[in-house]
């Protein structure tokens, strides 16, 4: 994998290289609990688009406990609420798939210029990826950058456990 800074990564697991932090993530973790880790998507510049890592190497919500559900789920609620305070969001998306080798959650912003230039739904964003990717300028990923420290702000100001 190449991320949108450029850095190679070679791994068998992508959510088990972030966990171990054989991978960094663009910015940085934002948080990291005794179950998941939250930061930027490594291959997509988008800023606010977020990534919850599981560290167990599971493939489904559904194989997760009670503190790994509660722990994610407090994560989602601070994530929304910190793209909405934070930037012009007003809706985000929320993806998990099992195709995937490790069970990751995407929190996805969705932007004006999203809507306007692709329309809206989850039908969308493969081509919102692939569109941010190949028009990513140096601007782009300052964006994502600040973004993120903004966020990571935004968790240590805020206790997600309460």
């Amino acid at each position: 994998m190449v991320d949108f800074l450029g850095n190679r990564w070679n791994f068998d697991c992508l959510g088990c290289a972030i966990v171990k932090k054989e991978v960094q993530i663009p910015g940085g973790i934002i948080y990291e609990g005794k179950n998941a880790i939250l930061g930027a998507d490594p291959e997509i510049p988008i800023p606010g688009f977020l990534i919850i890592n599981v560290k167990r190497h599971v493939y489904s919500f559904s194989q997760l406990n009670k503190e790994e559900r509660n722990e994610i789920g407090n994560l989602i609620t601070y994530a929304e609420k910190a793209l909405k305070e934070l930037k012009s969001v007003e809706e985000i998306t929320l993806l998990q798939e099992e195709r995937s080798k490790h069970l990751h959650i995407w929190i996805f912003p969705n932007y004006k210029w999203m809507t306007e230039k692709f329309g809206k739904g989850i039908s969308y964003l493969r081509e919102i990826s692939e569109y941010a990717k190949k028009n990513c300028k140096e601007k782009n990923i300052q964006e994502v950058l600040d973004t993120t420290k903004k966020i990571k702000e935004y968790f240590t100001e805020h206790d997600i456990d309460e």
